[in-house]
Parts: structure tokens; sequence; C-alpha cells
């Protein structure tokens, strides 16, 4: 399908239209996570939020951050939340990046399926090569995973199909691209709360310590009834994007 593409620095009155999207594309307890400098990917960070438009309706949005990067393992950030820290710290010191990191793509319900995950995938490989950035890694978070919480992600991330790509749609669509993993991460992402507002976030009860399933989550969550406590801990895989063509 027929898309413009532009920043959000580019057209700032789209900014409600993104943050719609964003806000309904995930479960509810992952707006509670350790990620508290998520809203400079709207403001600091909004010459790397990319969206692709159709007429003035926002169909597809992917936040990324620009990071320095050794190339090696070890160096990758903790967390999203390290991520956008070490992009914003890049950002306020006027120092340049190397490394090119998408922490989220996201696609209009109205028009999922039409290929427009991968085409987000090659309009920011694009923009990272357009402005000099030589690495493009993305800290993956395998989509059909929460249908499988109990799996480790070692495990999950090792699947593949009868034609020898992932079994995980997300993962594919990266594989397809050329990517590859070079890193699996057991925790980018904490979400924690008491019962209650797990409660309020899930629509379940906790009646007793231990593990849970929640709808949503690619893994258990801890629950601690003793201390009113609930954490969830999100795992991802790192995939590297080839930048030649």
């Amino acid at each position: 399908m027929e898309y413009e593409v532009c920043t959000l620095s580019d057209r700032p009155d789209l900014v409600d239209d993104v943050a719609s999207l964003d806000n309904h594309s995930w479960p509810e307890f992952l707006q509670h996570s350790d990620t508290e400098n998520w809203h400079h990917l709207y403001t600091e960070l909004s010459d790397w939020t990319l969206m692709l438009l159709s007429g003035e309706k926002v169909i597809g949005v992917v936040f990324a951050v620009p990071v320095k990067w050794s190339g090696g393992i070890t160096s990758l950030p903790e967390s999203i939340a390290d991520v956008v820290a070490q992009g914003l710290a890049l950002h306020r010191r006027g120092a340049p990046a190397n490394t090119l990191i998408p922490i989220a793509a996201l696609v209009d319900p109205s028009v999922q399926g039409k290929g427009l995950s991968s085409k987000l995938l090659l309009e920011i490989k694009a923009l990272a090569k357009r402005r000099g950035l030589t690495s493009l890694v993305v800290p993956v978070r395998p989509i059909y995973k929460s249908k499988y919480p109990i799996q480790s992600i070692q495990s999950y991330a090792s699947w593949l199909s009868h034609d020898g790509f992932y079994y995980d749609p997300w993962l594919r669509v990266h594989q397809k691209l050329g990517a590859k993993a070079i890193h699996i991460a057991n925790c980018t992402l904490t979400v924690k709360g008491t019962l209650a507002q797990w409660a309020k976030w899930t629509r379940m009860i906790f009646p007793h310590s231990g593990q849970y399933v929640v709808p949503g989550a690619l893994t258990t969550i801890d629950v601690d009834k003793a201390n009113d406590c609930g954490i969830y801990r999100e795992p991802n895989v790192w995939m590297k994007h080839p930048m030649e063509d």
C-alpha cells in the first residue's frame, strides 16, 4: 500500500495520533514499566520517531534511539530505559552516534497483515544510513512468546518453522530482512507494582505467592503476597541488521 514517510519532528501536529497508537498497542501493565524516560521519544528524540502516513492517518510508527555502540555484546544497553538514557545523553552533549536502536515498531490494527512492519524496519534503516550511522540493532519483543510464558526465552528463540525461519512472526520479519540474533536478554524491561495495581492492570486476582501467567506477558510474573508486590521481567532477542543493500 502507498504511504508517506516522515518523522514526528516533521509533523509535531500528529503527536496525539502517535500517542494513541502507542497507548493502544501494549498490554496495560507495560505502560507502568521502569522505562520512565519514554516520553523523550516524543520531544528531544522526535527526530528519530518515524511515521508512515496514509493521507493524514498515522498507520505505523517506529521509535528509535541513536547511541554509541562498540559492537560488542557486553556493551549492549542493559534495558530499554538504558537505551533511551544513552541516546539522551549523546543528544544533550551534541556527541555523534554510530548505531540506531529501534525500540518499538507499531502498526495500526486496520492495516495489519499488509507487510508494513517490514516497511517500518526498512524505512528506519534508510533513515539511519542517510544520517551516517553504521549499525542497526534491535531488542526484539517476540510477539508469540506470550502464548508460551513458561518456556525460557532461550528455548523459545530457537524454535523454527518447517521452512527454516523462526517460528515467531516478529523474529521472522527481522530474519527475512537479513538480521541475525546476537544476544538473548532475560530482562530489558521491568514492571513492579502492588497486587492491587496488578489486579487493575490485568483484571486478575493474586491470592497466593508464586508465579502467574498474565495475558500479554512474555513470561510469568513473580508474586510476593507478604510484601504486596508483583514483578515482571521482560526478555527479548537482540538482532543486528545488515547495513549494506
